[in-house]
């Protein structure tokens, strides 16, 4: 392990924390908020590679959700974070030196896998918050709670995800030798 992996991946947990508690947007009544966190997220695993991308993602986002006051948020937005940032990381590693024919395939792949991950991961936290009871659901079941956010995690994830591509382009070069 290098002392530049672990210095970005602390400068990059502060990243994810500030671009996710300092620049919000609330979205519905009581459903979290838009943010640029997950592409911060995103950049984390793309510039840092699978591993200290996921330790900086999941950290990052978690704390932001302590902070933020959504701490029974916490436990799931680490995993679904690093998930996220580690599959994304994956990704650009495996498709490092293919540029005219893996660009276009990496960008795919990472679209989808932000929009299935944090979509996903957020309906099967939502649905087990509100099975036990954790959050207020609103007179709604458990199911039809879970699925209001599908939509609006999709969106974020999404947002994270065209943001954070078009980051990468004049960031990749500092990072080149990064992967563990």
């Amino acid at each position: 392990m290098k002392i530049k992996n672990i210095v970005f991946t602390a400068i990059f947990i502060a990243l994810c924390f500030v671009a996710t508690s300092m620049i919000k947007i609330p979205i519905s009544v009581g459903w979290g908020y838009v943010h640029l966190g997950d592409s911060v997220v995103m950049l984390a695993g793309m510039l840092l590679g699978p591993v200290f991308g996921a330790i900086a993602g999941g950290a990052g986002s978690a704390l932001a959700d302590f902070a933020g006051g959504y701490a029974h948020y916490m436990i799931p937005t680490l995993l679904v974070k690093a998930a996220l940032a580690f599959f994304i990381g994956m990704v650009y590693k495996n498709f490092a030196g293919q540029v005219k024919s893996g660009g276009v395939f990496r960008i795919i792949y990472h679209v989808i896998a932000a929009v299935v991950i944090v979509a996903g991961g957020y309906f099967v936290t939502d649905l087990l918050l509100a099975n036990l009871l954790i959050v207020d659901a609103e007179g709604a079941t458990p199911m039809a709670y879970a699925a209001f956010g599908l939509p609006w995690n999709a969106l974020q994830a999404l947002f994270g995800a065209v943001v954070s591509i078009l980051l990468y382009v004049p960031l990749k070069e500092p990072f080149e030798n990064m992967y563990e």
